[in-house]
């Protein structure tokens, strides 16, 4: 799963890893874990726990080779994805731009973990409709679906995708 934040990744995510019964490896619990445990920082203290969040799902990846990752893959995250899930089908959310910035006013207030950078600094989430507007698959090689999440049924399209692609 790829797309940026507020695209609908973590909904999209848990319907396949549900249908299909498999693990799912999601980038922001791992972090809102460690958070936990560690602490919580500067927007630099964010990243650093969000660096050890993606080792620790690519770690989970390749001993769950059936599974379904999520996360906002950016920086160096999106080169170390594209290496380790290399070949795999991607999911692909997007969605128009103000939607995807509704969502992340919505969820910040409400239920978003504090490590994340868009609580510690709220100006960011002024970057949510340009990031959905600009962020691009991450071109694994294997087959690509794109879940437009503005649309209905866009979970049932998505999960249907990966299906027919699992059996090819």
């Amino acid at each position: 799963m790829s797309g940026a934040p507020g695209t609908g990744k973590s909904t999209i995510a848990a319907a396949i890893a549900a249908e299909l019964r498999w693990p799912l490896l999601s980038l922001d619990p791992v972090k809102e874990l460690l958070a936990d445990v560690l602490g919580l920082g500067d927007e630099d203290w964010s990243d650093r726990v969000g660096d050890a969040a993606a080792a620790v799902v690519f770690r989970q990846a390749a001993d769950f080779p059936d599974a379904v990752a999520e996360g906002w893959w950016r920086g160096a995250r999106r080169d170390r994805a594209a290496e380790v899930f290399a070949g795999a089908t991607e999911v692909f959310c997007r969605c128009e731009p103000g939607l995807a910035l509704r969502r992340m006013r919505e969820r910040h207030g409400r239920s978003r973990h504090p490590i994340h950078r868009d609580v510690i600094n709220p100006a960011m989430l002024e970057r949510a409709s340009e990031l959905a507007a600009t962020v691009q698959p991450l071109g694994l090689g294997g087959e690509l679906i794109t879940a437009d999440t503005g649309q209905p049924g866009a979970v049932a399209a998505a999960v249907a995708g990966v299906r027919a692609a699992l059996r090819r």
